[in-house]
């Protein structure tokens, strides 16, 4: 370590000695503290700052590929400073310059996009959702460079679902590049989902339910496909919102309860009668239940038709 360290510090003797290093050096040009690039090369004034107009433009390296970074140590700036003449030397040998290549990015969904879109001219019907596996890989292009994505092959098979795509970015420029990417596609399927979380006990209003694409290999069997199932029900358990649903988490709400007052209805084309009671079992909305008639204190059959509301069954009666 002591023998890397003494090394180190002749080489920056050596470059402090450096013809153009002397000692009246004014130090008027700086090493910038970061570069950031666009084009192909790095130039002087991409380094140095305070160069004269006809060093500012003097292409000195390859840049790095868009999106990735180059670290300059200061034994290659002071080799180029020496090779162009600059006026600068490095103060300590941790002097360095961190060179970004800027570029604009093409993620995973504009990929994504792209391939559902080539699905669909192959034939594959929608809905459909592509999965490309968890990827989160991503395309950094020159800033100069088109920023178009497209699928230059397909390779489909439609008993399993999945795919092979050629995907081609920069077409006809010199940056362009051809990536090969494999996923899978999935029909999606329509069912009911829940906008607000419900409870135990609470029934379900039409304005809290909406229809939501899922990926029908993620649809059980039990998952109710119609709202009508879902709005009005009576929840079983507590349920967050965006869940596909289950029928056994539903069940009518009860409207009449064992030992409710109920009002009696009996109507026919020529009359409209009636009575209070006394619920002996409970019911949903259709239920056929029995009831105790306060009048004549006779047992009814009944079909529930609202909240504490029956309609009289007269054949049925006992």
């Amino acid at each position: 370590m002591m023998i890397r360290n003494i090394v180190a510090a002749l080489a920056l003797v050596v470059i402090f000695l450096l013809p153009g290093n002397g000692q009246a050096q004014e130090m008027d040009v700086l090493l910038r503290p970061q570069a950031h690039v666009e084009g192909a090369y790095v130039t002087l004034g991409d380094l140095f700052s305070g160069l004269s107009v006809e060093q500012e433009n003097v292409a000195v390296a390859h840049a790095p590929q868009p999106g990735q970074q180059a670290v300059l140590d200061y034994r290659w700036l002071a080799g180029i400073a020496q090779r162009y003449k600059v006026n600068w030397r490095p103060r300590t040998t941790a002097d360095q310059i961190i060179v970004t290549r800027d570029s604009q990015t093409i993620g995973i969904e504009e990929i994504s996009d792209a391939i559902h879109d080539a699905l669909s001219q192959n034939g594959i019907p929608a809905p459909f959702a592509v999965d490309m596996g968890g990827e989160t890989f991503r395309i950094d292009l020159p800033v100069d460079a088109p920023a178009q994505v497209e699928i230059t092959g397909m390779n489909v098979n439609r008993r399993t679902g999945r795919f092979i795509a050629d995907v081609t970015t920069g077409r006809g420029t010199s940056s362009q590049r051809t990536y090969r990417m494999n996923g899978r596609y999935f029909p999606l399927e329509q069912v009911p989902v829940l906008v607000d979380p419900v409870r135990r006990g609470d029934i379900v209003r039409p304005d809290q339910v909406e229809m939501r694409d899922f990926r029908s290999d993620r649809v059980q069997a039990n998952v109710l496909r119609d709202p009508d199932d879902v709005i009005g029900k009576e929840v079983r358990r507590s349920i967050g919102p965006g869940e596909p649903l289950l029928n056994r988490d539903f069940t009518a709400p009860i409207l009449v309860k064992r030992g409710a007052l109920v009002t009696i209805r009996l109507e026919t084309a020529n009359m409209s009668l009636t009575a209070r009671g006394k619920a002996l079992e409970n019911g949903s909305l259709g239920d056929v239940i029995r009831v105790v008639n306060l009048q004549s204190n006779k047992t009814v059959q009944v079909e529930v038709t609202a909240e504490n509301d029956v309609r009289a069954i007269p054949a049925m009666s006992q």
